[in-house]
């Protein structure tokens, strides 16, 4: 019987085929041989068969369609050398309670890198199949597409933690980073600074402007913010004209410098360019944690209270 699509290894069985029609059931319909080369054959999701080592044996059709490779590339190769450099002790982590015989089913998700370089977020699903009399032991891996999946769940996380308007940080997110920063200065010995920014004569803007000119101002000012500090830094619109900079291993010292470069540059030429005639400034207040424990809100605050004290010295 034709199965209408491609095996890719040595044989269907584990041995080579002959010529022969495979045997019938007594009914005379294809056998349970027949139904299990065409289950793996036409199956909707990948199917490869591996060596216990992770040794592919052979794959099916939708396999090499999901990776990109054609079957003699796959066939004799460990998949996992296919999966993101920092996702593969993970994913072989996840496959040692088959190897101990602990489980025999394990699912796991990683990225596969493409044979045309794009990376693919793969729901990896593997049975082990125990040695036999009739059956050396492997292991049957099916490959489900999750990409589409997965990058709503990135959309949406990254709604949720980032400010809609200017593509920082929200509140939220700040907090959270800085809680996990605090505990890796105080193990490192290193000083972490919180600069909070508040524009000055912004409600202006909205007042003569509009509040889409305004945007555009903000827009402009955390474009300004982000190229003003470094990569490793996080940065964060707290809500309305109030922003925030965290910055690990910086000291009061090194956080004057990044000072210098928020309250100069060409942002306010931006602003001059959509709001003619508009004074935007920007204050800020600085506050760099010290030898007494580690407060995330409390740093926070006293940065607000850095900027609030900076804008009283300047109307003074």
């Amino acid at each position: 019987m034709q199965s209408g699509g491609n095996v890719h290894g040595p044989g269907a069985g584990g041995r080579d085929e002959g010529p022969d029609e495979p045997a019938r059931s007594p009914g005379g319909g294809p056998s349970l041989a027949d139904d299990a080369i065409s289950a793996f054959v036409h199956a909707p999701l990948g199917v490869a068969v591996c060596e216990p080592t992770g040794v592919v044996i052979r794959v099916n059709d939708a396999v090499t369609r999901l990776l990109g490779y054609p079957a003699e590339e796959l066939v004799g190769r460990d998949l996992f050398r296919l999966v993101e450099a920092d996702l593969v002790g993970r994913a072989l982590a996840s496959c040692a309670s088959l190897r101990d015989g602990s489980a025999d089913t394990v699912v796991h998700d990683t990225r596969f890198r493409r044979a045309d370089g794009h990376l693919l977020d793969v729901r990896v699903t593997t049975s082990a199949v125990r040695a036999r009399e009739t059956a050396h032991p492997h292991a049957v891996m099916h490959l489900e597409d999750i990409s589409e999946r997965e990058d709503l769940r990135r959309r949406l996380q990254h709604d949720a933690t980032h400010d809609a308007l200017t593509g920082l940080a929200n509140r939220t997110r700040f907090l959270d980073e800085l809680r996990r920063a605090l505990p890796r200065a105080e193990r490192h010995g290193q000083p972490v600074t919180v600069l909070y920014l508040d524009l000055d004569g912004f409600k202006s803007v909205n007042d003569t402007y509009g509040h889409d000119v305004g945007d555009e101002v903000l827009v402009a000012f955390s474009r300004h913010v982000r190229e003003s500090v470094r990569p490793e830094d996080t940065a964060a619109r707290l809500g309305g004209d109030e922003f925030a900079v965290l910055c690990e291993d910086t000291t009061a010292e090194q956080a004057a410098l990044v000072v210098d470069r928020l309250t100069s540059g060409s942002w306010a030429g931006e602003v001059a360019g959509v709001a003619a005639g508009a004074r935007v400034g920007v204050t800020v207040g600085a506050a760099t944690s010290g030898a007494g424990p580690l407060d995330a809100a409390q740093l926070l605050r006293d940065a607000d209270a850095a900027m609030y004290a900076a804008k009283a010295r300047r109307r003074s």
